[in-house]
């Protein structure tokens, strides 16, 4: 028999769902607990709700919406066997891209670990450090970190890139890391799934950068105003281009021709003049 407790939470989360213009989700296993806090809050900030929901009420919920999109997004959740769900809740509507966007860049980070890919260089700033000497100056200058020591202290004289983007972190790395506190690897709430009432998006389409949306549509635009200027199917966007057109083979036409139009007399007295004045060379025809 299911609980009341169990049967409250479904419906509560019902209640959200339906009054939201918006339904985002993320799988949030891999985020630390501390790193998620913090995206937590900012995300708060900027009037966006995040829960974290248990799977299997979860889609409960979800199956009380009479939606075919809702069913795809429930099969796509069961699909996947190791999640941890975040459901992300707008309380303004906003665009899907930029609602990706925005979580795309509220992120925080945590410490390297083995195994880890950098998405970015990793530098060890100037400055003075809590460091005393020792071996720890052989681990230094393994990473050609320049040094000097001030009051019995450490002190790196200036930044040094100790490793870069794309490399694969190692247990080496990963104890000069802990020495200076530095934590390069980003943290961020990756969209799974989201739908707006009429499209389910997919992380794919989300994390196309928008740039290249626009450009797909510049693209697009420059080709179908190409194809009705070709067909010549005028458009409010295409009758100057369609009218220039015409206008050209018109001048073309009556130069080609011989018949004079008031845009193009002078043109045609000028060709005329020419071959006459041709004409009367070849003849050796004298004025």
């Amino acid at each position: 028999m299911v609980s009341q407790q169990k049967i409250l939470y479904v419906n509560d989360l019902y209640s959200k769902l339906s009054n939201s213009k918006i339904i985002g989700i993320a799988n949030i296993t891999d985020i630390p607990t501390n790193a998620l806090q913090v995206i937590r809050k900012k995300l708060k900030e900027m009037n966006i709700d995040v829960k974290v929901v248990k799977k299997n009420l979860f889609i409960k919920s979800l199956e009380k919406i009479n939606d075919l999109n809702i069913k795809k997004m429930i099969d796509m959740i069961e699909e996947n066997k190791r999640i941890t769900i975040l459901l992300i809740l707008p309380k303004e509507e906003i665009n899907p891209f930029l609602l990706n966007k925005i979580l795309e860049e509220n992120k925080s980070y945590r410490s390297a670990r083995e195994g880890d890919i950098l998405e970015e260089d990793v530098i060890i700033r100037a400055g003075p450090t809590n460091l005393t000497p020792g071996p720890v100056l052989t681990e230094l200058k393994k990473y050609n970190i320049k040094t000097k020591v001030e009051n019995g202290k450490i002190v790196i004289i200036e930044d040094t890139v100790v490793a870069k983007k794309g490399q694969k972190v190692d247990i080496g790395l990963v104890s000069l890391l802990q020495k200076f506190n530095v934590t390069p690897i980003p943290v961020k709430i990756k969209l799974l799934l989201l739908y707006d009432g009429k499209t389910l998006y997919t992380y794919d389409i989300l994390s196309t950068p928008l740039e290249e949306y626009i450009n797909q549509l510049r693209s697009g635009f420059r080709k179908v105003i190409s194809l009705s200027v070709e067909i010549s199917f005028p458009t409010k966007e295409n009758v100057k281009i369609l009218l220039t057109k015409a206008y050209q083979n018109l001048v073309k036409l009556s130069l080609n021709t011989g018949i004079p139009t008031k845009d193009t007399i002078k043109d045609l007295l000028r060709i005329t003049n020419r071959r006459s004045a041709t004409l009367k060379e070849k003849l050796n025809i004298k004025d």
